[in-house]
């Protein structure tokens, strides 16, 4: 199983445990989750690789051909930049976007 499948699916099987308990997210769990994703993406740089490939796949829905090429060469260029950036933001911001806390 690839890395990015294993976080994808721990972070499934968290949330179908805690919808199946009737307890929901809480702002400490998503902080701590959000803390644990951010170490593991960080730590490894090939996850960031196959992470950044992935989304580069939704550039396949540009019909214009060139436009199409500059998306994905841009997102296969600069997704790790972009994705560490991006985690730079606290957890605590994070969750606050997502209305956890």
């Amino acid at each position: 199983m690839t890395p990015v499948r294993v976080v994808l699916l721990l972070a499934l099987t968290s949330s179908i445990l805690n919808a199946s308990a009737n307890v929901g997210i809480t702002c400490l769990m998503c902080k701590t989750g959000l803390a644990r994703i951010n170490a593991i993406v960080q730590s490894n740089p090939g996850l960031m690789a196959q992470m950044g490939d992935t989304v580069s796949q939704g550039c396949d829905q540009i019909p214009d051909e060139l436009q199409r090429k500059a998306c994905r060469a841009t997102l296969d260029d600069h997704f790790p930049l972009f994705l560490q950036k991006q985690w730079g933001t606290s957890p605590e911001d994070f969750c606050k976007s997502m209305r956890y806390c």
